[in-house]
């Protein structure tokens, strides 16, 4: 598509646009919002202060967009808020909404679902042309910066004076999570600034900064592990993966799924048994006394040879304080030291000192106050006119797809504004 083409071109020349309905923020909510408002027969103006539109969306599922989750849903941050608008707008509407826009799509493991085509720009693409096709203006390098309600309308100004009006206005700018893709936190600012209640944005699924020595010389070892936020020996949350030792700390999809909870003073609890194939500890243990008894003469370096790679056996045996020297051999472990080494690989606990920002989180947790918005149709509840989708909300999803299955259906919901899809006829009829 030509970066020239009159949709997609920025309209500095003009000082008002009028139109029925107002976008703010040209990204995942936003582009859904905007094309189901338009098949309303709204006139629709997109204002997306970056210099094109959908940059988040071509970042996602590592270039691939897991555009949604077919399993139950998993929103750690307003769950009942999410499942609601997910009730209205779910995976059978949105599949729906994508076959209309021609996108097919396929189901991979765990419910993820992705465009057949593997590449994130297939789904930015389907958006964009339909955009086009139903004469959606799209007014790029603007930023909003300030939102009035008059009459039975609204005004919004721009940064560098251009004006909007609109009877209804869809703030979908994204929360703080990769501000180089466009999400700062001015869409929030726009709502707390009409009085809107929020909880300041913070990193949510990013990696965990740990204390550096005991992992020293580990990065880039990945390993199977249980891992736990643990807080004065309560357990806040846990979760199974892959783990990605770093000099920072550690990474993975499980550990970014425990960063919420993760606040300095707090242990992250790493369990390596069952990643090496044992059923338990008590497995672990009575592997190693095996391996002291037919490994006797092995020097001890070797003991965790087929569990694990040497630079992470070394570090175990340090955390376990064995102190061994060069010439140990395996068939001079204590019964003390073995069940040392025993608890280190079953609950290694490693000091938390804190979580990467906004620029390596995928999502911020944070947002305007949900109870403010009716899940329905996203309108807020005392300033009419006035809707919220994505981000920008109090909703934040674990990894697989729910994050950008939320921002899709709250953008369609708010569009739609309680009216019926257009596109469910055609689906229909197709049947």
């Amino acid at each position: 598509m030509s970066s020239g083409s009159a949709a997609y071109r920025k309209e500095a020349e003009e000082t008002q646009i009028m139109g029925s309905v107002l976008v703010i923020g040209g990204g995942a909510a936003g582009l859904a919002a905007a094309i189901a408002a338009a098949e309303c027969g709204d006139t629709v103006t997109v204002a997306e202060k970056m210099d094109r539109v959908g940059k988040k969306i071509l970042a996602t599922g590592n270039g691939r967009c897991n555009l949604m989750n077919t399993g139950a849903p998993r929103y750690p941050g307003n769950a009942a808020f999410a499942a609601d608008v997910l009730s209205h707008c779910g995976a059978e509407e949105q599949k729906a909404f994508w076959e209309h826009l021609g996108l097919r799509l396929r189901q991979e493991e765990a419910g993820r679902v992705y465009p057949v085509s593997s590449q994130a720009s297939s789904v930015l693409d389907a958006l964009r042309l339909q955009l086009t096709a139903l004469h959606v203006r799209v007014v790029t390098g603007v930023s909003i910066t300030a939102l009035h309600r008059e009459n039975d309308g609204w005004t919004a100004l721009s940064a560098d004076g251009q004006q909007f009006r609109a009877n209804r206005v869809i703030i979908s700018g994204g929360g703080c999570a990769q501000p180089k893709l466009g999400s700062d936190g001015s869409a929030l600012r726009l709502l707390t600034n009409l009085g809107c209640p929020a909880t300041p944005f913070a990193p949510a699924l990013t990696q965990i900064i740990t204390d550096s020595t005991p992992i020293k010389g580990l990065s880039g070892i990945r390993v199977k592990a249980q891992v736990a936020v643990i807080d004065r020996k309560s357990v806040l949350h846990e979760e199974d993966g892959e783990l990605l030792f770093a000099d920072y700390g550690v990474s993975g999809v499980c550990v970014m799924q425990c960063a919420r909870y993760a606040k300095e003073g707090r242990m992250l609890r790493v369990s390596l048994v069952k990643g090496m194939g044992f059923a338990d500890a008590g497995d672990f243990r009575r592997e190693l006394h095996h391996r002291r008894k037919n490994w006797a003469q092995r020097p001890m370096a070797e003991l965790l040879t087929g569990l694990c790679v040497p630079r992470l056996s070394a570090a175990l045996m340090r955390q376990a304080d064995w102190g061994v020297r060069e010439s140990s051999l395996c068939g001079q472990m204590t019964a003390d030291m073995a069940e040392r080494l025993t608890k280190t690989a079953d609950a290694w606990l490693l000091p938390i000192r804190g979580v990467k920002g906004f620029e390596s989180a995928q999502v911020a947790s944070g947002g305007a106050a949900v109870a403010d918005f009716d899940p329905a149709t996203l309108q807020n509840r005392r300033l009419p006119g006035l809707y919220a989708a994505g981000e920008v909300l109090d909703v934040d999803g674990d990894c697989g797809g729910f994050n950008l299955m939320f921002a899709f259906g709250s953008g369609i919901l708010a569009g739609l504004d309680g009216r019926n899809a257009p596109w469910t006829h055609e689906n229909a009829q197709k049947s």
